[in-house]
Formats: C-alpha cells, structure tokens, sequence
C-alpha cells in the first residue's frame, strides 16, 4: 500500500491563532508546483485526510482540485498528535482508501515519515515537502520510503 505524507505549504505569520493561519500566496504555488512534479504519483490517490488547520486545508484543496478529490477533515492530524494515534489509524482504514495523502504539519509528518521508516531524524519536512511511503502494514520500522519531494 501506498501512503503519501505532505507538510502543509508555507503560511502567513502567528496572529490570533495557529488553526487560523492562511496559506501565502508563496505557499499555494509551492503546492501546486509539487503537484505539477509528482503529477504521475498523486494521480493514484484515493482519498486525502487534512488537519482541521486553515493552512493543511487549503494546501489539501489544491491537491484536491488538481486530482479531482474529495478532502476529509481528520480533526487528530494535528502538529503535537502522537504518531501512535495516526498508526491506529491507518490500521483501522479500509484498504480502499489507499493510497491515501495525508496532509498536516510538523513535528506530525516528520515523526510519521520517520518512525514508519526507521529513520530517526533523517528525512526532513519542510514546507510543501511530500513523502512517498510503501508498506503492507502501518507500524514503526516497517515501511520503505520511496521517495522524498521538497519545494522547488
């Protein structure tokens, strides 16, 4: 099975709220350029699962629009959720919801992306930064990653 990890794209300054902040328009064209080069790969989404955040859902939409998809709001994929809960997760979908993009932030993906792969701290996640992942079950140390995308 495939799963697809992306970091939100870059977003404006801390004002009132975290949840609130909105993608720049340097974010937006970070996402649909990584879009543009993994065009291929993010065609065999099934399903995307975003971060109730401002920022994770707009950078779903896009991704969303480019492959005609819906986007589900998982309100657990915050930053500070223990990559655990996100296992269980993944353990509990259907099969038929994969390949399955994930879209939240960091220090979530980065934890995810390594603890999946056994990597420590290894493969970063910046901004816009999309990971390929394959594995048959979702557990620690169990995945290969395929493939690293950062932000042009």
């Amino acid at each position: 099975m495939l799963l697809f990890v992306m970091r939100h794209g870059h977003a404006e300054p801390f004002r009132k709220s975290d949840e609130t902040r909105a993608l720049t328009e340097e974010g937006r064209a970070e996402v649909a350029s990584v879009c543009k080069q993994r065009a291929s790969e993010l065609a065999q989404v099934k399903t995307i699962w975003a971060s109730p955040f401002v920022r994770t859902r707009q950078t779903a939409k896009i991704v969303a629009e480019t492959f005609d998809l819906p986007v589900e709001v998982q309100e657990f994929l915050t930053s500070d959720t223990p990559v655990e809960l996100v296992l269980e997760a993944l353990v509990s979908a259907d099969e038929k919801v994969f390949p399955l993009l994930l879209v939240s932030h960091q220090p979530l993906v980065g934890n995810l992306v390594n603890g999946l792969c056994g990597s420590g701290d290894e493969h970063p996640m910046a901004t816009s930064s999309l990971a390929c992942l394959s594995s048959e079950i979702w557990a620690r140390d169990c995945a290969e990653l395929e493939w690293l995308q950062h932000k042009p």
